[in-house]
């Protein structure tokens, strides 16, 4: 049985002691924070109320570790209780900490012959070396081992006697637990870890999240992680490791798996994503573009992407990111309107950064394609965000402002917890203060690939915790405290107008308010299907395009959109036919005036696009009023208009000669003029095409 406190506010605790961080009686072991099996010279177990540590060779032991947050600067202290059963007396058993991942540790142990030693990488006096106390019990009797580190000093202790003080050790890692050094069978109990522990949570987070397994239609007995979950929250890609349905079979590192839903509840039966996306070694897939048609993929020194095609999927491409990565494993993410990459690497310009080699410490990038499609140099997100630790698994949600990442840098619940920031207006090196998600979703252990969809109403991740496997994929419902702002998904497909058939399309969204591109999409090849998410409190224009065809723009206004919300809209490509007319969309005009608002340039430079592209093409713009005034001064203010347009076509490079134009007054309505809105849609411009 656990006992987890996080004092948020400091308590003096009796005899000035740190306050209890973790006590462990091992009752039970039924959140798995304790690593149980067996292998072909040693077994570990929780049993009886014991945590029971079987070695059977004399020149190699073994050792447990947890990893939960120590901050070095702060005074800590643990203790355990050790009965050796059997087995060699004269090698050790007892405390470890300071671990990391490279196996530079400390240790603190006993023999029941009647010595005691203090080991680590560290060479002072009193270090590394065997030394006979008085304090050791037999075997077969209870021994309390107790470290403590108290202004800057550690004293050691069994059975509440001190035998040793030294000048504080280096934490190389995390890592504490126990250790055996020879053959022995060994029972621990009475585990307590002292620290005082501020942990930064998010105001107002509720409590009741549950994790809830996906079930075994989607996870294995083998090792399933780094879920990624499309924008629309139906189909979620992970790896699975070492499994024999890898196309390398069990010796396969990583092969890539997929597996759909209708209702975010029920999954499919994973299936291996097969040839070319998986070969016999590790494929590690970073990112799904919102669209779901492109996949990004991770190389240690750059990234890879693959389309949709018709028939599969495309030939890898490299962007064109280049950095010198220190450490041959990365992470990222791409955001989604498609212009940012958040990506992990140990750089020159980490924050904190080592050039040891057994410095694997990353921090968070960023790197940005321009307007010409360009990727820039990579951009370290800062201080706020990149601690002295590891950062990794960074996900920035569709509102492109909220960022999940974890670390082992701060103060937190494991070894790697997740953390939460939200981007400062629209600067990529200013961020708010991370908040750690809590203990519900962070665990004593390792907390990290966290991905959500757009809606944001449940995170997927990893567990190990009452896995199917070695590691599962499950979901949280998540509470307002942890959510991203809320999107708008926009779904549909790209159809022929003509026929109704679906084709592939180019489509661009922008802000209508800075004329600023915002985002990209490519319509799926087989099937025209799109998606995109545009954030809240703007209105856009939507750009759909593809050869031989003329483009189309719609128009979305969300200024006022407050929650998230999904929008099905279809998009019907006009083949360039001679005879067919076309709607502006986002022409406006000042109210009873041929004056163009500022929000129809756009549009119109659109319109001047696709004359560019069909330099043969000739059009005729047509000008249209609802019934309401006299219907001459209709007529004159529709054809005003129209010349309006087709003056500015010229000043942007159009030559007249192309352009034809009439007002038609009201004379042609498209609906009945009997409501505000049916007049609304009266008013308007076309053009039709009278020369291919």
């Amino acid at each position: 049985m656990k006992l987890l406190v996080c004092l948020l506010v400091t308590t003096i605790a009796l005899q000035a002691q740190p306050p209890v961080l973790l006590q462990e009686d091992f009752s039970s072991n039924s959140d798995g924070l304790w690593w149980t099996g067996k292998g072909d010279t040693y077994s570990l177990a929780v049993e009886r109320g014991k945590y029971v540590m079987t070695t059977q060779l004399k020149d190699k032991g073994r050792y447990i570790t947890i990893s939960p947050y120590i901050d070095p600067k702060k005074d800590f202290s643990m203790e355990a209780t050790f009965v050796q059963k059997s087995g060699s007396q004269n090698n050790g058993f007892g405390l470890m900490w300071g671990d990391n991942a490279n196996g530079k540790y400390h240790d603190f142990t006993i023999a029941t012959t009647g010595y005691f030693r203090v080991m680590s990488p560290e060479t002072r006096t009193g270090l590394n070396d065997w030394i006979a106390t008085n304090t050791i019990k037999p075997v077969g009797q209870v021994n309390l081992l107790k470290i403590e580190q108290r202004k800057s000093r550690l004293y050691f202790y069994i059975n509440s006697q001190q035998v040793l003080d030294v000048e504080a050790l280096p934490l190389y890692g995390s890592r504490l637990g126990f250790i055996t050094h020879t053959d022995m069978v060994l029972e621990i109990d009475n585990f307590v870890l002292r620290h005082d522990l501020k942990i930064n949570l998010p105001p107002n987070l509720t409590t009741g999240l549950v994790k809830e397994n996906l079930g075994p239609m989607v996870n294995s007995p083998y090792d399933d992680l780094g879920p990624i979950i499309t924008a629309d929250g139906r189909t979620i890609y992970f790896g699975r490791e070492n499994a024999p349905d890898n196309i390398g079979g069990k010796n396969d590192g990583e092969d890539i798996y997929i597996t759909t839903s209708t209702d975010g509840i029920t999954w499919s039966k994973a299936r291996n994503l097969g040839p070319p996306i998986n070969n016999a070694e590790t494929n590690n897939m970073a990112a799904v573009s919102a669209d779901n048609n492109m996949l990004m993929f991770c190389r240690y020194d750059g990234f890879q992407i693959r389309r949709r095609t018709k028939d599969g999927w495309s030939e890898p491409e490299y962007l064109n990111v280049r950095f010198k990565n220190e450490v041959k494993t990365m992470e990222a993410n791409l955001s989604a309107d498609g212009k940012a990459i958040i990506f992990t690497a140990k750089l020159s310009q980490n924050i904190y950064y080592n050039a040891a080699d057994d410095v694997k410490e990353k921090d968070i990038y960023v790197t940005l394609q321009d307007e010409k499609g360009k990727w820039g140099a990579p951009i370290n997100l800062g201080k706020q965000i990149n601690t002295a630790g590891d950062e990794l698994s960074p996900f920035l949600a569709a509102d492109g402002r909220t960022l999940y990442f974890a670390t082992n840098g701060r103060p937190g619940y494991g070894g790697y917890d997740i953390f939460m920031s939200k981007r400062v207006a629209t600067s990529w090196t200013e961020w708010t203060e991370p908040v750690n998600l809590g203990p519900e979703i962070n665990s004593h252990s390792f907390d990290a690939y966290y991905t959500l969809s757009a809606a944001a109403d449940y995170a997927i991740m990893v567990s190990d915790r009452n896995s199917i496997g070695a590691s599962d994929l499950v979901r949280i419902k998540l509470p307002e405290a942890i959510k991203p702002d809320p999107v708008v998904l926009v779904m549909g497909r790209t159809l022929n107008a003509k026929t109704k058939e679906p084709l592939s399309a180019d489509i661009l969204f922008e802000d209508l308010t800075t004329r600023k591109e915002v985002g990209e999409a490519i319509s799926d090849p087989k099937t025209g299907s799109y998606r995109i998410t545009l954030t809240k409190g703007k209105n856009y224009g939507i750009r759909a395009e593809a050869k031989g065809y003329l483009s189309i723009n719609e128009n979305f206004e969300l200024a006022a959109v407050v929650e998230y919300k999904e929008l099905n809209k279809d998009l019907l490509l006009v083949p360039i036919v001679v005879g067919e007319s076309v709607l502006l969309n986002n022409v406006f005009f000042q109210q009873g005036r041929p004056t163009l608002k500022s929000e129809s340039f756009p549009e119109l430079d659109r319109l001047v696009q696709i004359m560019q592209d069909n330099p043969t093409v000739k059009i005729e713009l047509g000008g249209h009023t609802d019934n309401v005034g006299n219907k001459e001064a209709l007529r004159i203010l529709s054809e005003n208009r129209v010349k309006a347009v087709k003056d500015y076509l010229v000043l942007k490079g159009v030559n007249k000669d192309r352009i034809a134009g009439k007002g038609y007054g009201g004379d042609i309505p498209v609906v009945p003029n009997t409501t505000e809105a049916n007049r609304q849609r009266n008013r308007r411009v076309e053009f039709k095409i009278v020369k291919k």
